[in-house]
C-alpha cells in the first residue's frame, strides 16, 4: 500500500470536508436536530462526513471505517480510518468557531496518521508516525512547563448530566494546582494547542476512539505524553483520556488520582 496516497487522500478529504462546513458556517446555515438530551447533529456534521466516505471509498474501497456519525464498517483489512467529521458541533451551531474535523489512519491497529483542520482558523495539524507533526507545514513542539502550577489546564464538559456534574466537581478540586483553566468544547483542539505548545495539559473521564485518534498522534510525535487516567498506554479500548506536554504528566496522574473518588462515583 502507498502510504504518500493514503496521505494525499486524507488531506484531499479533510480539506474538503473542511470546505463543507465553513461554507455551512458562514453562510448562517447551521441547523441541527437532537441526538440525546443536550446532545445535537447537525446537516453539516453529515455533509463533512459523507465528503469523508466517499473520497475513501472512492480510493481504498476495501479499508475499514469508525466515524462518529455513521458507526463502523469491519472489511478485515489491515487500514482502518477514524473519522470525527465535526468535533465541536455544539460550538458550531452557536456561531463559534472553535470546531474541526478530525481524521485519523491506522495499520494493524497503530496509529500512522492524524490529521486535525480547523476550518476557520485555516490551521491544518499533520502528524506521521516517526516524522513528526506540522501546523501549516512548520514543525511544532509541546511547551516546556515543567510543574503542574505553570500550566494551562483543559477539560471537557459532557452531554451526560452525571458525567458534567463529576467533571466539573474534580475541576473544582484541581484548579488551585493550575496556572488557569481553558475549555475550548472539542476534543482534538485541545491536543492541537498541546502538540503547538498552547496550553500544557488536558484530562477526560470519557472518551471515544473519535474523539482522540488523530490528536494521539500529533501529541506523542511532538513529545508529549497520552495515556487514559490510570497511566495506561491509549487504545482505541480506552474510556479516560490525560494529555499533557510530558514534563507534567506524572504530577497532574498523581494529582488526579488523589481525587479519584470525584471522578468514579
Amino acid at each position: 500500500m502507498d502510504e504518500n496516497k493514503i496521505r494525499e487522500v486524507a488531506l484531499e478529504a479533510v480539506m474538503g470536508a473542511g470546505a463543507a462546513l465553513r461554507d455551512h458556517f458562514t453562510s448562517g446555515d447551521r441547523s441541527y436536530e437532537l441526538k440525546g438530551e443536550r446532545d445535537i447533529l447537525s446537516e453539516a456534521d453529515l455533509a463533512a462526513e459523507q465528503i469523508i466516505l466517499d473520497r475513501i471509498r472512492g480510493t481504498f474501497p476495501d479499508h475499514s471505517i469508525l466515524s462518529e456519525e455513521s458507526g463502523e464498517t469491519m472489511t478485515g483489512s489491515p487500514y482502518e480510518w477514524i473519522i470525527d467529521p465535526m468535533d465541536g458541533t455544539i460550538n458550531f451551531s452557536r456561531g463559534i468557531a472553535d470546531f474541526c474535523v478530525s481524521i485519523g489512519v491506522s495499520k494493524d491497529s497503530v496509529l500512522e496518521l492524524g490529521i486535525v483542520y480547523e476550518p476557520i482558523r485555516d490551521r491544518l495539524f499533520v502528524a506521521e508516525r516517526g516524522k513528526g507533526a506540522t501546523l501549516n507545514g512548520d514543525p511544532i513542539r509541546v511547551s516546556g512547563e515543567s510543574a503542574l502550577a505553570s500550566t494551562l489546564l483543559a477539560v471537557d464538559n459532557s452531554s451526560k448530566m452525571p458525567e458534567r456534574v463529576r467533571i466539573l466537581r474534580l475541576l473544582a478540586e484541581i484548579s488551585p494546582s493550575v496556572r488557569h483553566v481553558r475549555i475550548y468544547g472539542s476534543a482534538a483542539l485541545h491536543m492541537t494547542r498541546i502538540a503547538a505548545g498552547e496550553i500544557d495539559a488536558y484530562f477526560k473521564t470519557t472518551c471515544n476512539y473519535w474523539d482522540h485518534a488523530a490528536g494521539t498522534l500529533l501529541v506523542e510525535e511532538v513529545g508529549g505524553t497520552v495515556t487514559d487516567l490510570e497511566g495506561r498506554p491509549l487504545s482505541a479500548d480506552s474510556t479516560s483520556i490525560a494529555i499533557s506536554n510530558g514534563l507534567v504528566h506524572e504530577e497532574l496522574l498523581q494529582t488526579l488520582t488523589r481525587m479519584r473518588s470525584l471522578i468514579i462515583e
